[in-house]
């Protein structure tokens, strides 16, 4: 779970972020990451991948600006579809401008409220489950130090990292490339799913749209290409005889 909390007052950031670390702690989630922040440009500098294991909880009223937190979770919505948004404000009456903002809040929440703590608890539920819903078509990776939820369906393959034994690269159908904290090994005995075509290469087989035997190569529905070994070649022919 990736957690960022942007507020310009010190004192909240601090109660926010106990309440926080002693609601996960109750709720048995002891890998996350969390981030403060005080001024929107530097959230908006380095926002976690899109992930439904993101959440952002955003102060409405920054810098004299009653409406900066919205704006802000516009840009973020923009960018995250699947991120969860929670807004705080000393101005309730503030609320319906989330709509006119379009940004599908999770939750809007007094700071003054005597159940800000209950609130925050039933949000963290909320995408925990949503979470759960989805364990059978989502893959959960570390990236650095953030926690992503990635379709399954959206992987082309792994390959060993060039330089780090204790990582991988990891390929995408929208040809983005993110470094992943496990090695093939370890992403093999994690996901069934996945295909060692090469010592060096981890593939999701769904989305191999060509086999070239002469070049014994794996061409992806993206135009990406990967290496397939003579053995594994033969044993992929066998399985799949007339699929290609």
């Amino acid at each position: 779970m990736n957690i960022a909390i942007l507020e310009d007052e010190s004192i909240h950031i601090y109660r926010l972020t106990e309440i926080i670390s002693s609601l996960l702690k109750d709720l048995g989630v002891s890998s996350y990451d969390l981030k403060t922040f005080k001024d929107p440009q530097a959230l908006l500098a380095e926002p976690f991948i899109p992930s439904n294991q993101n959440i952002y909880f955003l102060d409405l009223e920054l810098q004299g600006d009653q409406q900066q937190g919205l704006k802000v979770g516009q840009q973020i919505r923009d960018y995250d579809s699947q991120a969860a948004l929670i807004f705080f404000t000393s101005h309730a009456e503030l609320m319906p401008l989330t709509y006119k903002y379009k940004v599908a809040a999770l939750d809007f929440i007094a700071k003054d409220s005597p159940t800000i703590l209950d609130s925050i608890k039933e949000d963290f539920k909320l995408v925990l489950n949503k979470r759960q819903k989805n364990t059978s078509e989502m893959f959960s990776l570390q990236v650095g130090n953030h926690f992503i939820d990635l379709e399954f369906a959206k992987i082309c393959f792994f390959e060993t990292h060039y330089s780090n034994s204790h990582a991988s690269i990891l390929w995408l159908t929208d040809n983005r490339k993110l470094q992943i904290a496990k090695n093939l090994h370890e992403l093999e005995q994690l996901e069934p799913r996945l295909s060692r075509v090469h010592r060096s290469f981890l593939v999701n087989l769904a989305n191999v749209e060509v086999v070239d035997n002469s070049q014994k190569l794996l061409f992806f529905k993206n135009g990406l290409s990967c290496p397939i070994s003579r053995r594994k070649l033969k044993l992929l022919q066998t399985k799949n005889k007339g699929s290609y």
